[in-house]
């Protein structure tokens, strides 16, 4: 398929021309352009016809300036179209100053507030299609984008709106499932899965990405928001499954985030039900509200803002097959686990859609109508939303010169050096003001060199929640039946994912900053003793394993020392990481982890498994989190093609078997693990999270029977005790905290060969630092992580992910120690 991208001569010019835009414009529709109509059955706009369109559209409009952010990962343009009238347009400098200004008022005099609140027009981003698959919003942007500048009605609402709309904020993978799709049409496999993917390194995590910052396009997208224009409104628009509601708009369920404000809570119920009327006043049925989606995870694209004064909104759009229709019997819709049932006809559903043929025009239907809705009450009601905006800045200042803490201290002599500045550069990415300094004092005791995080900021709120630890509420459906799950994670405190200490404080004082913002100091010390024949590297500041490989790459033996002695590598290792063809999120992960440290790897997929003679050409395999039925069968050949579908089979597994007992180190991750106990014979009982029913009605006693200790702890970081003389832990603490997301737990029996590298402690109560835990007995003193001997090699399993969403940073050392060391004893390998 022919991919079309737009000339740099025509993009340069739609960029620099706005002066020389006619006054009367005649936008092209996208229909002139495209050939078909937004959201006809089976047709698509790639990325390249996308970003053409819209820089057409803005040489042709005086009320459209198209921008790029900067490349995607890929290097694909990511760009931005600021939409607003021709006179905004001509002091849109002018405008994003005065945003900065209210987004922190501190030095904001209140006359010049006063006038801002009266003539500032309020600013909203449009996020599309930042999950590649929910295709229809990167369609639907052009049309609303030509809608804006051509129907009066809205042409009049851009007096006192500016509208930043982001056509897709993942165009590499905007750009994948448009050509999977494409070529696909005609046969079995049309508007099935893409078997990888649909980032480069993330997949459906690219919205999992918004406080750690890790990916090249949420960057880009954080600087927009907290550095360039501060918006008070930002809408993500989103698909789901189609088996509910046709679209759900605010208001989210419980529990609501202490941090949110409850102006946010409100503004966000306040933009639902305007769309919710709008949609319904244009006869729009399937339409609900307070279903699925929380207010207390802080990552996700419209959580994080709201940790920064904003107004986060979601909608999400009952899905078609990519762009096929399909036919949906009424009997066969269902209702959503989470606060509102098939059974129910409430205030939040009270025009259930009767089913029949969906398709992607009703989707874009349906998201156009919200996203005008929007803009059209920020227009009515402009001054309360700029005014709530920089009430809510200088209420935060407020509380953090009131509240407890005044400050958090992160001390620069810590035992991981480039943890601590990976936390500083995580909150500063983020829009919070750090200061590096020397000669620190706080609470009466000298701390000497340390960053420092006051707290009267405008984004307190964002600080605090990613420096405090998270308890999930309890809360049951009925009284005693099942909890309510968070929508994704429960607890996600930094200081204890990255291992860093850090210090919540009354009192603080300093001499006057080194630096500001992105001021990280420090230097990587590995302790290097250069020696003839080898070098020795101490690995407790995990950034030191950079130099491993680089002292590796350089044929120079290293020695890694830990409590319990050394282990050395004589060359590079060849790792091998199992690549399925079921876009498997954790192996993106790992490997942008490891690319983040230059550790070589080889992609292993299915067919290069099965050739088998693996031990010729590996001295370690990684197998990420997945289920045993993805490693032994992957996608069936009824949903994707050959050489897709399949899995291992068989002849993979052995080939596995056939490694590890020709000496290899496989390295197994949470649910990975079961393949060592179903097929390579490690005697080790596995604690799993049993599957949860979500019923609708209570169920009766005897079904409660039992169920007061089952194990559930979605999303949280818990405690393990730690052997830190193994080679797998060396560089680790005695105590650290791991990531669980209802995780793999090992039961190990006494007299057992196989070495436990991190247990749970022996109380329950002790486990959990941050989220939520239930049933804890079930894992109490027993392992996290293991070392199994098999054959002549050895299976590492990690019942966490050691790697968690790039995130858990205090534990990658234990994955690179288990990759270099290959599991084994202190010594050589």
């Amino acid at each position: 398929m022919t991919t079309h991208y737009l000339s740099p001569l025509l993009l340069a010019a739609s960029l620099s021309l706005v002066a020389a835009r006619p006054a009367t414009p005649q936008a092209p529709a996208p229909r002139e352009h495209l050939g078909f109509e937004v959201g006809a059955d089976r047709q698509l706009a790639d990325w390249g016809q996308i970003v053409d369109y819209f820089s057409r559209l803005a040489l042709a409009s005086p009320e459209v300036e198209l921008d790029t952010l900067g490349p995607t990962t890929q290097g694909r343009p990511l760009v931005l179209a600021t939409i607003t009238s021709a006179a905004n347009m001509r002091k849109i400098d002018a405008i994003r100053s005065a945003q900065r200004k209210l987004a922190d008022p501190r030095s904001l005099p209140t006359e010049e507030e006063r006038v801002l609140i009266a003539t500032q027009p309020a600013v909203v981003v449009i996020q599309c299609n930042i999950h590649s698959t929910e295709i229809t919003s990167a369609q639907m942007a052009m049309e609303l984008a030509h809608r804006l500048v051509t129907i009066d009605t809205l042409r009049r609402a851009l007096d006192d709106v500016v509208v930043l709309l982001l056509p897709s904020a993942n165009p590499d993978g905007a750009q994948m499932v448009v050509e999977w799709y494409r070529r696909n049409l005609g046969t079995r496999w049309e508007g099935g899965p893409i078997p990888w993917l649909y980032h480069p390194y993330v997949g459906h995590d690219n919205n999992r990405d918004w406080y750690m910052v890790t990916q090249r396009e949420t960057r880009l997208i954080t600087d927009l928001l907290y550095r360039q224009w501060f918006p008070e409104v930002f809408y993500d628009v989103h698909q789901m499954g189609n088996e509910g509601m046709r679209l759900f708009v605010p208001p989210f369920v419980d529990p609501i985030n202490p941090h949110v404000d409850p102006i946010i809570v409100r503004g966000i119920a306040h933009i639902g039900a305007e769309m919710a009327l709008a949609l319904e006043e244009r006869g729009k049925s399937g339409v609900g509200d307070q279903a699925i989606y929380d207010l207390w995870w802080h990552g996700g694209a419209r959580s994080t803002p709201t940790r920064h004064n904003m107004v986060g909104v979601l909608t999400e759009a009952a899905s078609v097959r990519i762009a096929t229709p399909i036919e949906q019997d009424t009997s066969k819709l269902a209702g959503h686990f989470r606060g509102l049932s098939k059974y129910e006809r409430r205030m939040n559903f009270p025009n259930p859609w009767p089913g029949g043929r969906w398709t992607l025009r009703d989707i874009v239907e349906y998201e156009l109508i919200a996203a005008e809705a929007l803009v059209k009450m920020l227009a009515q009601q402009r001054g309360q939303y700029v005014g709530n905006f920089v009430r809510l800045g200088r209420k935060q200042v407020a509380l953090g010169k009131s509240g407890s803490p005044k400050a958090y201290v992160i001390p620069v002599n810590q035992r991981d050096p480039s943890a601590a500045r990976r936390l500083v550069e995580v909150l500063t990415v983020g829009g919070v003001e750090v200061d590096s300094a020397d000669d620190v004092t706080a609470d009466g005791r000298s701390v000497g060199r340390a960053y420092v995080v006051r707290l009267d900021q405008p984004y307190r709120a964002h600080a605090l929640d990613l420096l405090e630890a998270q308890r999930f509420p309890k809360l049951e459906r009925w009284p005693g039946g099942p909890i309510e799950r968070p929508y994704d994670a429960a607890g996600w405190t930094l200081p204890l994912q990255l291992g860093v200490s850090v210090v919540p404080v009354e009192r603080v004082s300093y001499i006057a900053p080194r630096a500001r913002s992105v001021g990280v100091v420090g230097t990587d010390s590995c302790g290097p003793d250069v020696k003839l024949s080898r070098v020795l590297l101490h690995v407790s500041n995990t950034a030191c394993f950079r130099q491993v490989i680089s002292a590796l790459r350089r044929s120079r033996p290293v020695e890694v020392s830990g409590t319990g002695g050394t282990y050395q590598v004589d060359r590079l290792p060849r790792i091998g990481l199992y690549r399925p063809w079921t876009a498997n999120i954790d192996e993106g992960w790992t490997r942008w982890v490891l690319e983040q440290f230059e550790i070589p790897y080889t992609s292993l997929v299915d067919s290069a498994v099965r050739a088998g003679g693996l031990r010729d050409r590996m001295d370690a395999i990684l197998v990420t989190d997945m289920s045993l039925r993805d490693l032994r069968q992957g996608m069936s050949d009824s949903v994707v093609p050959p050489p897709y579908s399949g899995g291992l089979g068989r002849e993979g597994i052995e080939a596995l078997k056939a490694f590890v007992n020709a000496g290899g180190t496989l390295v197994l991750l949470d649910r990975a693990s079961e393949l060592a106990t179903a097929e390579l014979g490690v005697d080790v009982g596995l604690v799993k999270v049993r599957p949860r029913q979500d019923d609708w009605e209570p169920p009766s006693d005897d079904a409660l029977e039992g169920t007061a200790h089952e194990l559930y702890a979605p999303g949280s970081i818990l405690r393990v005790l730690v052997d830190a003389t193994q080679p797998v832990a060396f560089g680790m603490p005695d105590t650290a905290a791991v990531y669980f997301t209802n995780s793999m737990t090992f039961d190990v029996p006494s007299n057992s060969p196989i070495r436990v590298i991190a247990r749970y402690p022996d109380r329950g109560d002790d486990i959990l630092l941050s989220g939520f835990l239930e049933g804890a007995p079930a894992i109490a003193g027993k392992a996290a992580a293991i070392v199994a001997p098999v054959g002549r090699g050895r299976v590492v399993m990690f019942g966490f992910r050691p790697q968690y969403r790039g995130q858990s940073y205090g534990t990658f050392r234990m994955l690179f120690n288990a990759l270099l060391s290959g599991g084994g004893p202190a010594g050589r390998r």
